[in-house]
């Protein structure tokens, strides 16, 4: 095998190695969206007594949404971040040698 092949076979191979990092980030990303999407419990309708404590559902299920969409950010950001090019890494986007 010729030097050039060699080089060839540890590009293909650390780009999937990325490639697989990518879906794995993925996956956590769609994890997150659904478990944001998903309505919560129906609230059972009752006298005018329990509509006071009925109310107060929707605030404890509105609460979890900011933890989620937090989350949810810090994964967006951390799968942007790895995404970066490094200068150091020969496939890197900005490489010209191709």
């Amino acid at each position: 095998m010729s030097n050039h092949n060699i080089e060839e076979e540890r590009r293909l191979y650390r780009c999937a190695v990325k490639y697989e990092k990518m879906v794995k980030q993925f996956d956590e990303l769609i994890g997150i969206m659904n478990t944001t999407k998903t309505r919560p419990p129906k609230r059972q309708r009752g006298s005018k007594e329990n509509s006071s404590s009925s109310t107060a559902a929707p605030a404890a299920s509105s609460s979890q949404q900011p933890e989620n969409n937090e989350v949810f950010v810090q994964t967006i950001t951390r799968f942007l971040q790895e995404l970066k090019t490094d200068p150091t890494d020969p496939d890197s986007s900005t490489n010209t040698s191709d």
